[in-house]
């Protein structure tokens, strides 16, 4: 007879992870599986660094994040244990974005300043723009030790009595009349009352005829992204130091004009080497575990980049390149909760690539309060329904 668990989740990067450790906390008897080994290189919650800030275009992720740091906190102190690391947030536009992302952060009450593109320099001595650009700085913006947050939530799971798989490759589900649900992995089958989908790019193979797009390439074919991940030098050893955690801020660059956008941290990866990277990739095609190779402009734009608006750093050419595999909706927003209409005991927490690992906390703690039949979650998250990607 199949072992029986109150919740399967399948995915253990950080949208699954925390999922599952909010299930088991919720007192469902829960089993997380992942086909590769935990902390795994082949999706997009691997390595060491990513970026954590209240700034945002759209105003429902604020509360989101509030709650991320409100569960980091209780970890660290629980932990003992340093899990992010408090170092300012530059978010440098053109245009009128930097101001409407100050409003909204003036009605949640957020501590930020507005500055102009010259001023940027006084504050942050990497970096060189013009008035054509406004720079927002959130003192609460910092940088996440993300392979630490992945390792905690497993941790934590496991302490709280829950079940992980790993190397054990998700087959199927079955669900008959709306009741218990079976899944087919390669090793053996299990029933359950809920069953969360947080797997990243395999959405997409999982569900080929799912009814969102993930993202549109070419000829309606829809798939998931590949980005490198750049880090670069300092021109001279002396400004070595202008790219740690004392002195670097976490970066987000949108030139509104040219249609660019970047990613920076400081060296937490490798250290001496900033990250720094065009939010944007190559369609992933083929085998998702065996991508093709990337092409060279996704290396030339922040080189470009580089040369015009960081003069202390080396845009010749990358210390190293690694791979980060992206799943985004149209829209650029999660995709949260149940997916198929009804059938609202399967649920998924997916496109969370670019900004989930930061609200990823708040995201598992919503799914885990779906599965637990709560009518109400703590954080808003009704913008990220599924539903509204319904075909008319």
């Amino acid at each position: 007879m199949a072992s029986h668990f109150d919740v399967v989740v399948v995915g253990a990067g950080i949208f699954g992870s925390c999922t599952a450790y909010h299930c088991q906390k919720l007192g469902l008897r829960t089993l997380l599986l992942e086909q590769f080994s935990l902390g795994h290189s082949n999706g997009s919650s691997h390595g060491k660094s990513r970026t954590i800030r209240y700034a945002h275009t759209d105003p429902e992720y604020v509360p989101l994040v509030g709650d991320s740091y409100s569960q980091i906190a209780e970890l660290e102190k629980k932990r003992n244990e340093t899990l992010w690391n408090k170092l300012g947030l530059l978010w440098t536009a053109t245009g009128n974005q930097v101001n409407s992302i100050s409003g909204h952060l003036k009605k949640h009450n957020i501590d930020h300043s507005v500055v102009t593109g010259s001023e940027i320099s006084k504050h942050y001595p990497q970096f060189k723009f013009d008035d054509s650009w406004t720079g927002l700085i959130d003192p609460m913006g910092g940088v996440i030790y993300a392979d630490k947050w992945l390792s905690a939530f497993h941790e934590e799971f496991k302490t709280l009595g829950g079940t992980i798989h790993e190397n054990e490759l998700f087959v199927s589900h079955e669900e008959k009349n709306g009741a218990e649900i079976t899944v087919t992995t390669k090793v053996c089958s299990y029933t359950t009352n809920k069953l969360i989908y947080t797997v990243g790019c395999w959405i997409t193979k999982l569900f080929p005829n799912i009814n969102f797009e993930i993202k549109f390439v070419n000829n309606n074919v829809f798939q998931p992204t590949s980005l490198a991940v750049c880090y670069w030098k300092p021109k001279e050893k002396k400004d070595s130091h202008l790219v740690n955690e004392e002195h670097m801020p976490v970066l987000i660059v949108k030139d509104l004009e040219k249609h660019e956008e970047y990613l920076g941290l400081p060296d937490v990866d490798y250290p001496g080497h900033l990250k720094f990277l065009t939010d944007d990739g190559d369609a992933l095609r083929g085998d998702l575990n065996h991508p093709d190779e990337q092409s060279g402009e996704l290396i030339n734009l922040p080189a470009k980049f580089i040369k015009e608006h960081m003069p202390i750093i080396d845009g010749s050419k990358p210390y190293k390149v690694d791979k980060c595999k992206y799943t985004c909706s149209p829209d650029h927003h999660y995709v949260i909760g149940p997916i198929f209409p009804n059938h609202p005991n399967v649920l998924v927490g997916g496109c969370g690539s670019g900004s989930g690992f930061k609200v990823a906390p708040g995201i598992g703690r919503a799914l885990a309060e779906m599965a637990a039949g709560k009518e109400k979650t703590t954080v808003d998250i009704s913008l990220f329904s599924p539903r509204r990607f319904d075909k008319i």
